[in-house]
């Protein structure tokens, strides 16, 4: 008996959606499943391919990898993400979200196929947000595109002053005593940096200016603009002066 693909494949598509986003249309996932799987296997793995949002490792090894190559993401011969077509297929600011986290290359290429879609669905989820916000705030200040531009220097003094608390409160990032909601800022930065460390391990005390320091700056806006400088200089931006990858 063949595999069950047409009954199977309509099922899943009725009851979640899951294919929107892994794959393109059916016919990609089809592919990698008949590549993958076996007739035996097929309805448990597609079982597990339900329970997508939910896994914390890949249960059906080397799918995402195979639907990435199909997407034409990633290289499997290689072992790289193909930054320039991820950047025109899905944006700039989902590529940018996601650029750590895809530079981090792995022995397992499977494994890292799988983190980097993981990343890509949560850059879709918060990446579109993040830059909405900021321009949003961007536009309450009459601030022009120039000065945005300068806004990615990072420079020591904020180039449209309060810009950062404008984002910063739409975003959540701060509970009224004035502490960090940790997990906000991850989620409109994306990963970090650190190739072994995880957000939750990176230590950001350091970033938090005292009650002292922040009563000494000349405003809340301009405390808040050097935490945020902090936070970006432990993450992997360094004011500015990353190189751009080669892509």
């Amino acid at each position: 008996m063949g595999f069950p693909w047409g009954t199977l494949l309509v099922t899943l598509l009725l009851s979640s959606q899951v294919l929107a986003d892994l794959a393109a249309d059916a016919q990609t996932l089809e592919k990698c499943l008949r590549e993958l799987s076996t007739p035996e296997r097929i309805a448990g793995d597609l079982q597990k391919l339900e329970r997508y949002p939910s896994w914390t490792r890949e249960e059906l090894p080397c799918l995402m990898r195979c639907l990435a190559s199909e997407k034409g993401w990633f290289d499997i011969n290689s072992n790289r993400w193909k930054g320039q077509k991820l950047t025109d297929d899905l944006g700039a600011d989902v590529y940018n979200y996601c650029r750590f986290e895809l530079r981090r290359k792995a022995v397992d290429g499977c494994d890292f196929a799988y983190r980097g879609l993981r990343c890509l669905k949560q850059a879709e989820l918060h990446a579109g947000t993040s830059l909405s916000t900021m321009l949003q705030c961007s536009r309450q200040l009459n601030a022009t595109n120039v000065e945005l531009m300068e806004y990615s220097k990072l420079k020591p003094k904020e180039p449209i002053p309060c810009l950062f608390q404008c984002f910063a409160d739409a975003m959540g990032f701060y509970d009224l005593d004035g502490n960090w909601r940790l997990s906000n800022w991850q989620q409109a930065f994306g990963p970090s940096h650190d190739e072994i460390k995880s957000h939750s391990d990176l230590d950001y005390s350091e970033c938090r200016l005292n009650d002292k320091e922040r009563k000494e700056a000349s405003n809340k806006c301009s405390w808040m603009y050097q935490e945020y400088r902090c936070w970006e200089r432990l993450n992997g931006n360094h004011l500015g002066m990353e190189s751009k990858e080669n892509t």
